[in-house]
């Protein structure tokens, strides 16, 4: 129940409380005290019914609240030797080994309720895109586990981001945790962020900026 109607039937409760007094304590008008008693309580019922009523047909919002860890895993090499002369542009401020990374956002529910069909969208740094091949050719792209449905997914290009969003899920249980993995490239250009939404049909969405440091999370992996 939202606040402004708990605040009402407060306000009726201690109407009704003072009302109550005034009738047994000072008796007005012709009518006698159980009278107005009656008629005093009736009008209370129907308005408290009434705002009731009123709470019911408007539900309170509920909001998402996540919290995101990061790790990383599984390291794959790249040579730029082996790329295509428009592709070993794009890496050109990479040594010619480099490595790409399973960034893993281990996302956990704290809403207090399941949430309903929840898409999940990424706003990505397209710099972070890693070479991929693909039969003869190469692209640049992210690969993730988002594509294990590719009917839900949705991909939106702009000149510096990259979006991958997925709603394959029917449902995220309270208290659960998912674990959604983006291959990116390591660079020594230091920490950037990446935006993560969650939305559901039975919520208000909710928008995170995390920081994303693979030179720490390298570290952290190596030890």
């Amino acid at each position: 129940m939202k606040k402004r109607y708990i605040f009402i039937i407060t306000v009726l409760i201690l109407g009704f409380i003072i009302f109550c007094y005034l009738i047994f304590y000072k008796p007005f008008g012709e009518h006698p005290r159980l009278g107005n008693l009656i008629q005093g309580s009736g009008i209370f019922v129907a308005l408290l019914a009434a705002v009731i009523a009123l709470s019911v047909a408007d539900p309170r919002k509920k909001y998402i609240k996540t919290k995101i860890e990061l790790s990383i895993s599984k390291p794959s090499v790249h040579l730029k030797s082996n790329l295509p002369a428009e592709l070993r542009n794009a890496y050109k401020e990479f040594p010619n080994s480099f490595k790409s990374y399973r960034v893993e956002f281990k996302m956990l529910n704290n809403s207090g309720f399941t949430l309903k069909k929840p898409t999940l969208t990424f706003k990505l740094p397209v710099q972070k895109q890693h070479p991929f091949q693909v039969g003869k050719n190469w692209i640049r792209t992210f690969n993730s586990n988002l594509f294990n449905s590719q009917n839900e997914m949705r991909l939106l290009d702009f000149a510096d981001t990259r979006i991958l969003s997925n709603s394959n899920l029917p449902y995220w249980n309270n208290k659960d945790e998912i674990v959604i993995w983006i291959r990116m490239c390591s660079s020594t250009t230091g920490a950037f962020v990446v935006e993560v939404s969650i939305n559901s049909e039975n919520a208000e969405g909710t928008t995170e900026k995390v920081k994303v440091n693979l030179q720490n999370l390298i570290a952290g992996l190596e030890t």
